[in-house]
């Protein structure tokens, strides 16, 4: 097992914790929730890699991961975020990415999305009625964009985008060091 990689994550509804281990496994790392992660874990580390879903723009436990890194003796921070966006709408990402970074750790620290989906069942409901307020809101809109009439469709339930195929980037990075 490769003890100088750990991959942290954050999940709610569990597709960050799959693709976390998805990375784990192809890296022959170790995969840890982040509740059970602390500066000191992550200086027992030379690469941290962080996940957490993008909720409202921002990536869930990113400011607290890269606090703990910052206190840490680790010397590489990779984050991926995980969403019910696809990876085609790159526009949309990139602005999102804005929101979790200054233009120096933008440039500095590796990021990568992942689409995955939706799973209503595991949400909480505050985020339930969140999605369901959106889903109105694009519902009701006139003149929709292409992307907002496939939303419209992807929002009426629980779907799975995941894929393997979609660690690739991450993985292939962490193996060029």
């Amino acid at each position: 097992m490769n003890h100088q990689i750990l991959v942290t994550y954050k999940s709610i509804t569990g597709f960050t914790k799959q693709y976390a281990e998805m990375i784990a496994k192809e890296l022959d790392c170790q995969a840890l929730d982040f509740k059970e992660v602390s500066r000191e874990t992550m200086s027992g580390y030379e690469t941290v890699i962080f996940g957490g879903r993008f909720h409202a723009g921002f990536v869930v436990g990113l400011k607290k991961a890269k606090e703990l890194f910052k206190e840490s003796k680790a010397t590489r921070l990779i984050v991926f975020a995980t969403g019910a966006t696809p990876n085609t709408a790159k526009g949309m990402i990139e602005e999102a990415w804005k929101n979790n970074f200054t233009a120096d750790e933008a440039e500095h620290i590796p990021h990568f999305y992942m689409q995955s989906g939706l799973r209503y069942e595991k949400m909480s409901l505050g985020d339930k009625l969140m999605m369901k307020v959106f889903t109105f809101m694009v519902r009701h809109k006139k003149d929709k964009s292409p992307w907002e009439r496939e939303m419209e469709k992807a929002l009426a339930g629980s779907f799975d985008i995941s894929s393997k195929e979609y660690i690739t980037p991450l993985v292939s990075h962490v193996l060029r060091g």
